[in-house]
């Protein structure tokens, strides 16, 4: 994933200098500006978003470990 965000940097970057080199108005270029940021911005959330996920599901087990080992701990009290 981190290579489909670098290349979506890349290719926002290269369309970038291209809005600015071809473009033939300001409507133009900001027409290609956009493209540019949405080239750059849409890989990298996407990568982000699937960082935020895993690191939810890594609490998750976490905490279900934790309840389990108190879970345990209250019993052998008990007994």
């Amino acid at each position: 994933m981190r290579i489909a965000v670098m290349a979506g940097a890349v290719l926002g970057a290269l369309c970038l200098v291209a809005a600015f080199v071809f473009a033939n108005g300001a409507p133009q270029e900001a027409a290609m500006a956009a493209m540019a940021c949405a080239f750059a911005v849409i890989p990298y959330v996407g990568w982000r978003a699937s960082q935020i996920y895993e690191e939810a599901l890594e609490a998750r087990k976490f905490r279900k470990e934790l309840l389990e080992r108190l879970d345990a701990l209250e019993k052998s009290r008990q007994i």
